[in-house]
């Protein structure tokens, strides 16, 4: 069914931020609202100036709205996004 002129969907991006990042252990950790916390084994790629730099892997620990996540390939550092696309 079409949608009327005017009419979006809403954006259901998971986006959040590195808050720190650890390059020897390979780990950051990201902060998301807490009602868009994503779940462990979750995949996400990190992107610097709109550039895609890296992937990461929720691994966890969550504390509050923060969350720890390994860095599969690339690299992470504060204020990279992290999206789910």
């Amino acid at each position: 069914m079409a949608r009327p002129p005017g009419k979006t969907q809403p954006d259901d991006t998971l986006t959040g931020r590195v808050v720190s990042a650890n390059a020897r252990g390979r780990f950051a950790i990201l902060n998301f609202p807490l009602t868009r916390m994503p779940a462990v084994d979750t995949r996400l790629f990190v992107y610097r100036n709109g550039q895609k730099i890296g992937e990461v892997r929720i691994s966890g620990p969550q504390k509050d709205d923060n969350i720890v996540a390994d860095v599969l390939a690339g690299e992470a550092g504060p204020g990279d996004e992290v999206r789910d696309r």
